[in-house]
């Protein structure tokens, strides 16, 4: 499985190394940025693989030595030794490798995140309160419908005249324009 992944980390690294240079001999810079950056990652983990793999071999390395070097009957002193009580079950060295420790972590930020999200959140709503109704009044009063409408209606015109002029009802129905110029 780790041969594989080298393998396709390795193919990744080529892959878009190439493309790399296809675009940006054909001056394509948004797609040569993109794969640029997608080669960079892929190098620093490949890089970061190696690290951890030279580390892991100088770790072995050291634990057969001192494996080799600890007097007899140390592992049966320690065997012997009283045994302290762990508060959290969960931490034990041979639990830390699941994932189980990582949920209680997880839950904890994002208790802690949610609390500072809904501070944030309540002192911008308290500072914002205060004019902003007003301002968007003001803002709305900018681009509202007229008072008077723009171009008279075929029954404003019939009304303008003096045989509909003086009717209360058909000034009622026309709006604001009509009531205002009622006799």
């Amino acid at each position: 499985m780790k041969k594989l992944s080298w393998l396709v980390g390795v193919l990744a690294l080529l892959g878009s190394g190439g493309y790399l240079f296809v675009y940006v001999y054909r001056w394509e810079w948004h797609r040569a940025l993109l794969v640029g950056i997608l080669f960079l990652a892929t190098l620093v983990g490949l890089c970061t693989g190696l690290v951890v793999r030279r580390l892991n071999a100088v770790a072995e390395t050291v634990r057969a030595s001192a494996a080799a070097q600890r007097p007899p009957g140390a592992l049966e002193r320690l065997r012997a030794a009283p045994v302290e009580s762990r508060p959290f079950t969960w931490l034990r060295p041979a639990d830390l490798d699941r994932t189980h420790i990582f949920i209680p972590v997880l839950l904890g930020g994002g208790f802690v995140v949610s609390g500072i999200a809904w501070l944030v959140e309540r002192v911008a709503g308290g500072s914002a309160r205060a004019g902003v109704e007003r301002e968007v009044a003001d803002q709305l009063e900018e681009i509202a419908f007229p008072a008077t409408s723009l171009v008279p209606t075929e029954a404003e015109l019939l009304a303008g005249d003096d045989g509909f002029g003086d009717d209360p009802a058909l000034r009622v129905l026309l709006g604001p324009a009509a009531t205002a110029t009622s006799p």
